[in-house]
């Protein structure tokens, strides 16, 4: 009895007494509870929704005479699941950003695919029968499909990449974005012509329906390809290292040797057009070291310097990133004998990858 009565006790205290600790840590998981219930309640809302009941089965809708109503859509599902998988990309970086481009651009490309299909459907026949009057047609001009909203969203995010990496990427961006909307105003023009015309004659007449925009899009990934490639220190090509000697020196001198001297554990690496200046350094083993790191690149651009191992996923040693026209002095410990990486965390492009050799 007595054990009963100290649970009891305890459990009392719990209550009056609590671990405010305790429950502020549990104040997440209220909110994840919350959102969870808000979520079921909305898909019970739509799983109820239509007509209510009047009979022991449902009744099933019925649009009215001459109102055609589009069936259900996936489309919105995929536009989100590519719009999350892009921010995703945005925050992880590397390929995980090129993976959510291209999953929302898919989303994308379904959801104008079903949209031509269901207008198609709707149509069924290029225009409408004359309406004769003798003033404004009476009703609402309903304009035609276009590719021009798909269009400006991908100018858009061209453009957003460009200011996220800068240098070909921005000036692709940019372009690809005029492109997009500068093709919008004839688009403009010709609805607004059949619309005058309408109200001129009595025709309700559409636009003709549009083809799909091969050759621009074709035109803005060659061009966004190639910004990316120059980026990245691809283009142009490198010189090739001629027989017994380094790249550029005359053929037959020797290279450098890189036991010429102890090891330093001063150095200045600079970054500039998303590339550091210097991609290999030898540094001597348990030493301390430093790099006077200049960021080279225009304000906004931001890089920095993380060793990591050598399959660039394990960081050993993590600095700050360093703003654009600025400089930092970064310390590193001594690090064992081997071969490790030094990389930019935000930008781990070949260009912005260099090599550690510790002796």
């Amino acid at each position: 009895m007595q054990e009963l009565w100290k649970s009891i006790l305890e459990l009392l205290a719990r209550i009056v007494t609590p671990d405010w600790g305790e429950l502020i840590k549990l104040i997440p998981v209220a909110l994840l509870g919350v959102v969870v219930l808000f979520f079921l309640i909305t898909l019970r809302g739509f799983a109820t929704a239509g007509p209510t009941r009047r009979a022991p089965a449902r009744l099933t809708p019925i649009a009215p005479p001459d109102l055609h109503m589009p069936g259900p859509s996936y489309s919105p599902i995929f536009a989100a699941l590519g719009a999350a998988a892009l921010l995703w990309g945005l925050v992880v970086g590397g390929d995980a950003l090129w993976i959510g481009l291209v999953i929302l651009i898919l989303g994308l490309l379904y959801w104008g695919r079903e949209a031509v299909r269901e207008y198609d459907r709707a149509t069924h026949v290029e225009t409408l029968p004359a309406l004769v009057h003798a003033g404004l047609p009476p009703g609402v001009h309903l304009p035609g499909p276009s590719f021009r909203p798909l269009l400006g969203a991908l100018g858009t995010a061209a453009l957003l990449a460009g200011l996220v990496f800068g240098g070909w990427l921005l000036a692709a961006g940019l372009i690809i974005f005029v492109m997009t909307l500068v093709g919008w105003l004839p688009d403009a023009r010709a609805e607004f012509d059949k619309t005058v015309e309408a109200d001129r004659t009595g025709h309700l007449e559409n636009a003709p329906p549009p083809g799909w925009p091969r050759r621009l899009l074709q035109v803005g990934i060659v061009l966004f390809a190639v910004a990316a490639l120059f980026q990245a220190g691809l283009l142009p090509p490198r010189a090739v290292e001629t027989a017994g000697g380094a790249a550029g020196s005359p053929a037959g001198s020797p290279a450098p040797s890189a036991d010429a001297g102890p090891p330093a554990t001063a150095f200045d690496i600079t970054a500039k057009d998303i590339s550091y200046d210097n991609r290999s350094i030898v540094v001597p083993a348990d030493t301390p070291f430093s790099i006077t790191f200049t960021n080279g690149d225009s304000p906004g651009v931001v890089h920095d310097i993380d060793i990591r191992a050598v399959d660039k996923q394990a960081v050993l040693q993590d600095q700050q990133v360093v703003n654009g026209g600025s400089s930092a002095n970064y310390s590193y410990k001594g690090l064992p004998a081997g071969t490790y990486v030094f990389i930019c965390s935000i930008h781990t492009v070949p260009n912005m990858t260099g090599t550690i050799t510790v002796k």
